[in-house]
């Protein structure tokens, strides 16, 4: 019962696994355009670029102590465009392409130096907890981003009749994951 449940959840939002945004052309910008798919620019630069980083240094890398130290204090260069975020300029797509595969790289550094650096476990552990904490400022930062958009639409981040939203919040309606609001009249009235 509870697979189904989850299976019919991921049915109801799988446009969203891939792009994390309303399919609208407000954020034609914020995805790769591949066939009929969508997909988020920063999640699909992000983490490919971790993974690639990660394979490269493992597979080309003298993985000697000097080396790990320079890379662990090599990945914190990598953080700056994070700055990018903070500032709004990753709008422009060069930029935010640039900023994720930045971000990615210096990460990849990161995990890898942390795992193989000859150090406490508990100091591993809060590294990789910081990592952590930078990728979720990141996504903070664009779900923010997102919602500014939406409140400036015509719609007014009314999802339930926005034409890029309405779809999938009619499903999620559909299967009772989300309840439809009340309108105050009708709140007042019990």
């Amino acid at each position: 019962m509870k697979l189904t449940r989850i299976s019919l959840f991921l049915s109801d939002v799988k446009s969203l696994l891939l792009s994390h945004h309303p399919d609208c052309s407000k954020f034609s910008k914020h995805v790769y355009h591949i066939r009929k798919y969508k997909l988020c620019i920063g999640c699909f630069t992000f983490y490919p670029t971790v993974l690639l980083t990660i394979i490269f240094i493992l597979l080309f890398f003298n993985l000697q102590l000097f080396n790990l130290f320079i890379m662990f204090f090599t990945s914190f260069i990598f953080f700056i465009p994070i700055t990018l975020n903070i500032f709004g300029l990753t709008k422009y797509q060069f930029l935010k392409i640039f900023s994720k595969i930045s971000i990615g790289i210096g990460t990849g550094l990161m995990i890898v130096s942390t795992l193989l650096l000859p150090i406490f476990l508990f100091i591993k552990i809060s590294i990789l907890i910081e990592i952590n904490f930078i990728v979720g400022a990141i996504a903070y930062i664009r779900a923010k981003h997102v919602k500014k958009i939406c409140r400036e639409c015509e719609y007014e981040d009314n999802w339930s009749i926005c034409p890029g939203m309405k779809p999938i919040m009619d499903k999620l309606y559909k299967h009772n994951f989300k309840k439809r609001k009340l309108a105050n009249n009708q709140k007042m009235k019990k």
